[in-house]
């Protein structure tokens, strides 16, 4: 049977706020719904996220914050092609939330953005 030992000063103190993630990995994929997307992992601090960027007309404002956050140029009515090779390596910023039942990318945020750059209205959760 599989055991490991818990050491406690291995435990993961990563809260719910701003902080600095690495894009590990990205993958081109479809949805379930057939639409394109990227799908990521990404790592902030000592915890690895699987998270997604779909690109859909409707969702084309989260696509945006990722294309910032990874540092692409976004121009309001061009079409927006982003890589997989955009995204490997980057460092960027991204809001973690409370999901279910662990913390989750909330947001995608601009370079240089920190928890005092948001307001209260701004904070989803």
């Amino acid at each position: 049977m599989p055991s490991v030992k818990i050491d406690k000063s291995e435990q993961v103190s990563i809260k719910p706020g701003v902080h600095t993630a690495i894009i590990d990995d990205a993958t081109e994929a479809v949805s379930n719904a057939g639409n394109e997307m990227l799908k990521l992992r990404v790592k902030v601090g000592s915890l690895n996220f699987n998270s997604w960027v779909v690109f859909t007309t409707k969702n084309s404002r989260n696509v945006a914050e990722f294309a910032t956050s990874i540092g692409k140029k976004v121009v309001e009515g061009k079409t927006l092609t982003i890589e997989t090779e955009d995204c490997i390596g980057k460092t960027c910023k991204v809001e973690l939330g409370e999901g279910k039942p662990y913390l989750e990318i909330k947001r995608w945020l601009p370079p240089g953005t920190d928890s005092t750059d948001l307001s209260p209205d701004e904070i989803p959760f």
